[in-house]
């Protein structure tokens, strides 16, 4: 189960894979829509991170 990530908590949500593949629509929306990143994890190890593209832009370009 996911935990939605609210402002204000100090943790995204950290997923499995599998778990992530079935609500990846939801959670694509909430990282551009409301600027929430995703943990995604593989065998409990946290493998990569879902953020807007914003955000990625902005580290990309150095102004974030």
């Amino acid at each position: 189960m996911y935990h939605v990530y609210t402002e204000g908590m100090s943790e995204p949500p950290q997923m499995g894979v599998r778990e992530f593949r079935a609500i990846a629509g939801r959670r694509i929306d909430a990282a551009h829509f409301l600027n929430q990143p995703t943990i995604i994890t593989k065998n409990d190890e946290p493998r990569a991170v879902l953020v807007s593209y914003a955000w990625y832009e902005a580290q990309i370009k150095g102004t974030g």
